[in-house]
């Protein structure tokens, strides 16, 4: 009997101490970036706690005195995307609840809404499936797409004459490019490989793609390459052996920003355009924060309108002039434009 009396008193201070220890947390709906902001807990059953102590995917970042509302800052080691607050609700010493609640970081900056001026237009393909555009000794490099059409070429600009064209076997879908010490890089849509080359367009190389599945665009600068993927991501490359190193996740302060698509490296930032959206966001390419917008959506009414026509695609900037050139996807046009506040 006493053993029973014994299991009776521990199950009942067992399931008092859970009961004890419940709280709901409630979080803001945008926390962000460098910025503080306030946590609300509900003490539901009056739980006698003393201090909260607060993990972000299991790595410490605040101790705090227990209260109903608690301001907490986000350091700036922590990414921009998904992550899981880790809560521990102590009694002196004793942990008596821990709770995990997954959260957004959103940027901590809200982008800038800039304008552009039309500089010049130019020719372009008008079949070219444009998925990679980068200058090189005052050459329009261009990397094309879809299967059994895509292709690595140079161009001039001015009168969109092709010098030189190489096509990709069939089995690939051609996407982004970028050229780095005197190398040009292409990536394929989905066969998880990316091909290099010297500037006289010979093959010279391949690399696999690691953790992410699929190439969409690339850019560089100066020293590692930025490659997206479709998703949010943007991933670092060393340029000697390709592996991905490190990415950042792309979000405004309201949203995370999918489909990431042709990349261009401009004055340290990274100027994007995303897939099926003809604008183009400004990257920090620290942080993955959108610092800026531009809407070029009239772009797509300046050239000839056909049944294959498609989205904005192809991002070069021209540091001589400090311009960018932007094309689309079978647009017959090539624009030269000048951002402006």
């Amino acid at each position: 009997m006493k053993n029973l009396a014994f299991l009776l008193i521990s199950f009942f201070l067992v399931v008092s101490c859970q009961k004890e220890a419940n709280f709901k947390i409630l979080l803001p709906q945008y926390l962000q970036q460098n910025k503080a902001s306030s946590i609300k807990i509900e003490n539901i059953n009056h739980s006698n706690i003393d201090k909260i102590a607060i993990s972000i995917d299991q790595q410490p970042i605040q101790t705090l005195p227990f209260a109903a509302s608690i301001q907490i800052t986000i350091p700036d080691n922590v990414k921009l995307g998904e992550h899981i607050f880790n809560f521990d609700f102590i009694k002196g010493e004793k942990s008596l609840k821990k709770v995990d609640l997954p959260f957004n970081l959103f940027a901590g900056v809200k982008p800038k809404v800039l304008s552009y001026e039309l500089v010049h237009s130019y020719p372009h393909d008008i079949e070219a499936f444009t998925q990679g555009l980068e200058f090189y000794k005052d050459t329009l490099y261009e990397g094309t797409g879809l299967y059994g059409a895509s292709s690595l070429r140079k161009t001039d600009y001015k009168t969109g004459k092709i010098y030189q064209k190489i096509d990709l076997d069939k089995l690939y879908f051609g996407e982004g490019i970028s050229i780095l010490n005197n190398k040009v890089y292409q990536l394929t849509w989905q066969n998880g490989i990316g091909f290099i080359y010297n500037t006289n367009l010979q093959k010279i190389g391949d690399f696999k793609y690691g953790k992410s599945k699929e190439g969409w665009g690339l850019c560089n600068d100066g020293k590692s390459l930025y490659k997206s993927d479709g998703t949010e991501k943007i991933w670092i490359l060393d340029p000697e052996t390709l592996k991905e190193t490190d990415f950042i996740n792309v979000y405004t302060d309201r949203h995370k920003i999918v489909r990431i698509n042709e990349l261009e490296w401009v004055n340290g930032k990274i100027y994007t355009n995303v897939w099926q959206k003809n604008a183009l966001a400004i990257i920090n390419p620290k942080t993955g924060a959108v610092e800026g917008i531009v809407n070029l959506s009239d772009l797509h009414q300046k050239v000839t309108q056909h049944p294959e026509l498609d989205v904005l695609n192809g991002i070069a900037y021209d540091k001589k002039t400090g311009h960018l050139f932007v094309t689309g996807k079978k647009w017959d046009k090539i624009f030269e434009i000048k951002i402006t506040p």
